[in-house]
């Protein structure tokens, strides 16, 4: 597998501090929705692409959110 198709596969990681549990995502929508159904935390996706265009991570309730490249 190239670094390219790794880039476009693997972008945004969210780690729920609390149980360790480990997410890897491909786009803001698909954290938005997870936050939205486990987690019941109301983040929209062009906050989450926003705020990670200025900081590399968000921290939420316990709920790590981190840019990969």
């Amino acid at each position: 597998m190239e670094i390219g198709s790794i880039r476009k596969k693997f972008k945004l990681l969210v780690i729920d501090i609390n149980t360790s549990d480990l997410f890897i995502f491909t786009s803001d929508r698909q954290v938005s929705e997870l936050l939205k159904t486990t987690y019941n935390i109301i983040l929209s996706h062009m906050y989450i692409r926003r705020h990670l265009q200025d900081e590399n991570y968000i921290l939420k309730d316990n709920i790590l959110i981190k840019k990969l490249w």
